[in-house]
C-alpha cells in the first residue's frame, strides 16, 4: 500500500502523501485522547461521547468525500431547496428544477468523468480524481457567479430533517464559500446535530449508555452522521426518543410525569414520524411507563396521553407524507417505474400487494424466511458498514472488524453497566418484541413498495435501516443472572470502556483501507 503513496513523490499528487500523514496523526490523537478520557478523566460519559463522535465523524467526512453516501445527492438537493426558502430566494425554476449557484453546478455535473453526455455526481464513484478536485478547488474561493439548476429531485419528507444541513448551506452561501466549502459545512451541521442529540441520549438514558456509544461508532453510523442523509436525523432522534422513554419507564412512581414530559414526547412524535413512518413504532415503548407515574394516576389520564401522542404521529404523517403512506400500503400491487420501455411507453411493474398477503396468510412469513436465508449475512454486515460509500465493494470493512464491532456492542450491553439499574424482565422482553415488530413492519413495507411479484425475497432493505432501533435489542439482552455473577469483577467495567476506544482503532483500519482504495483508482 505504501508503494502507492511513494509513487506520488515529485508529482502533482504529492499532496496525497501529506493527507495520509494527517489522517494517521488525526486518528492517533483521537484514539489516545478518547482512551485517556474513558479510563482516566472525570468527565461524564455523554461528554466523552460528544467529543469522540464529533471528531470521528469529521475524519470520516474527510476521507469519504461529499455525496458519496447512499442517496446523499437526493438529500443534498432537499437541503439546498430548503436553504433557498430560508434565505427567501426562489427555490425552483418554472420547470420545477432546483436552482443552485453556478459555482455548485459541477457538483451534480462533474466534468472529471470525461463524459459530456453524462451528468455524473461528484463522489458517486470514488477515485483519485475526486481528491484532486477537492485539493484544486479548495474550500473558500469561488470561481463563478450566477445561477444554474440541478435535475436531482429531493426525497419527499419533512423539511425539518434537512434544517441543520440547510443552515450550513445557507451560511456557506452568505459567506460566498466554494462548492466544496458549501458541501462540507452542510455535512458538518448534520454531524453536529447528531453529536448533540446522541450525547443527550447517553446523558438521559438510565440504562445502556455504552450501547448507544458503541452503535454510534459503527462505520456506517459515522458515515451517515457526517453526510447529508436524513438517516443522521432519524438515528439521532430515535436514540434520544428511546432514552427519554426509558428514563420515564425506570423511574419510580414517586416522580410524576407532567405536561412538559408529554409535550416533549409529542414534539418528538411530530419530528420523527413523518420522516420514516415505521420508526413511529418506537412510541409503543411508552407502554412500559407505569400508570402510577402520572400526577393523578388513572387509566384515563394514561390513555389520553397515549392518544394525544398517537394523534400527533398519525396527523404529522398524513400532513407531510400521505403519498408515501399510500405507496407503502399498495393495495393494487401495480406501480409505474420511472424508466421507459424501448417503445417509449411507461414501464409498469407488478409488485406484491396487500390482497395477495391477505389471501395467503403464510406467504409473508415464507418470504421473510427466504429473505433472511439469502440476505441475512448481508444485513449483519451492512448494519455495521461492510460496504461504505454507495455500497462500494472496494470500500469494505473486513469480516474480523465486523465481528469486532458486533462483539463490542454485545459486550457493552452485557457488562458495561457501571451501576445502571436493571430493567424488569418483562420490559426487556418487550423491547426485544418492539425491535422484532419493527423489523417485521420494515420488511412488509419494502415487500409492498419495492419487490416485484415474481421475486420471493424482499428487495430494498439495507442494514442501516436497523440502526435507529438497534439499541433496543442490545439493552433487551442484558441478563440479571449474569449481572449477579459478574458484579464483583471490577475490571469488566474498565474493559468495556477500553473496547469503546478499540472501536476507534477498528475505524482507523477501515478509514486507511478506504483511503488507499480511493487513491489507487486512477479514475
Amino acid at each position: 500500500m505504501l508503494q502507492i503513496l511513494n509513487s506520488f513523490r515529485g508529482t502533482g499528487d504529492q499532496f496525497l502523501i501529506q493527507w495520509f500523514l494527517l489522517l494517521i496523526m488525526a486518528l492517533t490523537v483521537v484514539f489516545l485522547a478518547v482512551t485517556f478520557l474513558l479510563l482516566k478523566s472525570k468527565l461524564k460519559l455523554h461528554q466523552i461521547y460528544f467529543a469522540a463522535v464529533l471528531w470521528m465523524g469529521i475524519i470520516f467526512m474527510a476521507v469519504l468525500p461529499p455525496l458519496s453516501a447512499p442517496d446523499e445527492v437526493l438529500h443534498f438537493a432537499g437541503a439546498y431547496e430548503l436553504s433557498s426558502k430560508m434565505m427567501l430566494k426562489t427555490p425552483r425554476d418554472e420547470d420545477g428544477n432546483i436552482i443552485i449557484r453556478k459555482e455548485d453546478e459541477f457538483i451534480v455535473n462533474w466534468p472529471g468523468d470525461n463524459d459530456l453526455n453524462k451528468a455524473t455526481v461528484i463522489g458517486q464513484i470514488l477515485s483519485r480524481p475526486v481528491y484532486e478536485e477537492i485539493h484544486r478547488s479548495g474550500l473558500f474561493a469561488t470561481s463563478e457567479e450566477g445561477e444554474s439548476i440541478t435535475l436531482q429531485q429531493p426525497v419527499a419528507t419533512t423539511p425539518l430533517a434537512y434544517f441543520m444541513p440547510a443552515l450550513g448551506i445557507s451560511l456557506a452561501r452568505l459567506f460566498n464559500l466554494s462548492a466544496f466549502g458549501l458541501l462540507y459545512l452542510g455535512r458538518f451541521m448534520n454531524l453536529l446535530m447528531f453529536s448533540v442529540l446522541g450525547a443527550a441520549a447517553v446523558r438521559r438514558t438510565p440504562v445502556g449508555k455504552k450501547v448507544f456509544f458503541a452503535v454510534s461508532l459503527f462505520p456506517m453510523t459515522l458515515e451517515l452522521m457526517g453526510s447529508y442523509s436524513y438517516d443522521s436525523f432519524i438515528i439521532s432522534l430515535s436514540f434520544y426518543l428511546t432514552a427519554v422513554i426509558l428514563s420515564h419507564a425506570v423511574k419510580g412512581t414517586e416522580e410524576k410525569i407532567g405536561w412538559k414530559d408529554v409535550l416533549e414526547m409529542g414534539i418528538l412524535a411530530v419530528l420523527l414520524s413523518p420522516c420514516k413512518m415505521i420508526y413511529s413504532t418506537l412510541f409503543a415503548l411508552c407502554l412500559m411507563i407505569p400508570i402510577g407515574r402520572w400526577r393523578r394516576p388513572s387509566t384515563i389520564r394514561w390513555g389520553v396521553s397515549v392518544f394525544i401522542i398517537g394523534a400527533l404521529i398519525v396527523g404529522s404523517i398524513v400532513f407531510v407524507n400521505l403519498r408515501e403512506v399510500l405507496r407503502y400500503v399498495n393495495a393494487s400491487g401495480v406501480t409505474q417505474a420511472p424508466e421507459l420501455t424501448s417503445s417509449g411507453e411507461v414501464n409498469t411493474v407488478k409488485l406484491h400487494d396487500m390482497q395477495e398477503l391477505l389471501q395467503d396468510k403464510t406467504l409473508i412469513f415464507r418470504i421473510i424466511r427466504n429473505t433472511f436465508q439469502i440476505l441475512g449475512t448481508e444485513y449483519l454486515g451492512t448494519t455495521v458498514g461492510m460496504w461504505l460509500g454507495a455500497f462500494d465493494r472496494g470500500l469494505a470493512t473486513g469480516t474480523p472488524l465486523l465481528i469486532g464491532f458486533w462483539g463490542t456492542a454485545f459486550f457493552t450491553a452485557l457488562f458495561g453497566h457501571e451501576g445502571e439499574s436493571m430493567l424488569k424482565l418483562w420490559k426487556r422482553w418487550f423491547m426485544i418484541l418492539i425491535a422484532a415488530f419493527l423489523t417485521f413492519i420494515l420488511l412488509v413495507s419494502m415487500l409492498l413498495s419495492y419487490t416485484p411479484s415474481d421475486t420471493f425475497y424482499i428487495l430494498g432493505v439495507q442494514g442501516r435501516y436497523f440502526l435507529p432501533y438497534l439499541p433496543l435489542l442490545f439493552i433487551g439482552v442484558r441478563s440479571a443472572v449474569l449481572d449477579r455473577r459478574t458484579r464483583r469483577i471490577r475490571w469488566l467495567e474498565s474493559l468495556s470502556r477500553l473496547m469503546l476506544s478499540a472501536e476507534i482503532l477498528m475505524n482507523a483500519a477501515v478509514l486507511t483501507g478506504c483511503y488507499f482504495t480511493v487513491v489507487s483508482r486512477a479514475g
